[in-house]
């Protein structure tokens, strides 16, 4: 069996989508992009029996799980398949809704003949479900084009403070911007709270009140948009203190990008963030969330515990760790 075929399904600017095309490109291996689920349908009807990887998140294969466990269940039955889980269910997003993309989860594993996930968390939560997993392999640190002067970092807002990436509620954005509103309440008018992204698809409501909530407390909040890749290195290095405060997480690749920008972001105290802190030392800042406002605070006075050195871009040891995953499956 050759090497598979790489799929990223989806719009290219979605996470995922993207880091199927990562993948691929690294371990120089063949790629496929396709845009909607029809697509890939007929895509793969022209190379019946070819080995195909899917990295996987729900959503992007069907509007319900079950569909998109179907899906992927009938196109396993021709061809070799493997398979990178992301987004692994937890209970943290809802016990019904768990249970749901779990079942789902459970049959799109059972389907392939390699399960790959991008954290020992995520390995935990698929033994828990009773999911087999043959590899873990993390995410990245992403190569950023450098953007910095030669004194050092910008400094848009002298006071700010930075959500990155696609903003929901899992971002936890009504968090920060209660935090952020509770600093202007008291008097910090100055503090400005960056979204840098722009709201996922029917979340453009939730971000719209989180805003208003720091506006109407006397405090600035903006939303960029979609930020250019050029673009991402002086944007997330302009913010003076960047946080990631997800509700449930398995595995983000914001954080690797928070990193590859020179930051060390705030996050909040879990499973994950944790096993990052110690594969990274030094690479996090964690809370325990009960006195967010307290430490945006003291890190919007002392900045300098979110600036650290940027490490080396994890690409190439991405796509040697694929391609002994697809040896073993093959052996």
């Amino acid at each position: 069996m050759s090497v598979p075929l790489t799929i990223a399904l989806g719009p290219p600017e979605h996470g995922v989508t993207r880091f199927a095309v990562d993948c691929a490109r690294a371990a120089g291996t063949p790629l496929l992009e396709v845009a909607d689920v029809s697509g890939l349908e007929r895509e793969l009807a022209a190379r019946p029996g070819v080995p195909v990887h899917l990295h996987v998140t729900d959503p992007l294969f069907g509007p319900t799980p079950d569909e998109a466990a179907a899906l992927i269940d009938s196109l396993a039955r021709d061809r070799p398949l493997a398979v990178t889980l992301h987004d692994v269910p937890q209970p943290a997003e809802g016990a019904q809704r768990c249970r749901r993309r779990t079942d789902a989860y459970r049959r799109i594993a059972a389907a392939a003949g390699l399960v790959v996930v991008s954290s020992e968390h995520e390995r935990r939560l698929c033994e828990a479900a009773g999911i087999d997993v043959d590899a873990v392999i993390l995410l990245p640190v992403p190569e950023l084009p450098r953007a910095e002067s030669p004194d050092g970092p910008a400094t848009r807002d002298a006071r700010s403070v930075g959500v990155f990436g696609f903003l929901h509620p899992g971002k936890a954005v009504d968090l920060v911007a209660a935090a952020v509103a509770e600093l202007a309440a008291a008097g910090d008018g100055a503090v400005t709270l960056r979204l840098l992204g722009r709201p996922a698809d029917g979340h453009e409501d939730y971000v719209r009140e989180a805003m208003e909530s720091v506006r109407s407390a006397g405090g600035r909040a903006e939303l960029t948009g979609r930020i250019d890749d050029d673009e991402l290195a002086r944007v997330l290095g302009e913010v003076t203190v960047p946080v990631a405060l997800f509700r449930n997480v398995s595995a983000s690749g914001s954080l690797n990008t928070w990193a590859a920008a020179g930051r060390r972001p705030l996050v909040s105290d879990s499973d994950y963030t944790r096993e990052m802190e110690r594969r990274r030392p030094g690479s996090l800042l964690l809370t325990d969330g009960r006195d967010l406002a307290g430490d945006l605070r003291r890190l919007l006075d002392d900045p300098a515990p979110t600036r650290r050195p940027r490490p080396e871009p994890g690409m190439a040891e991405l796509g040697r760790s694929y391609l002994r995953a697809w040896e073993g499956w093959r052996a």
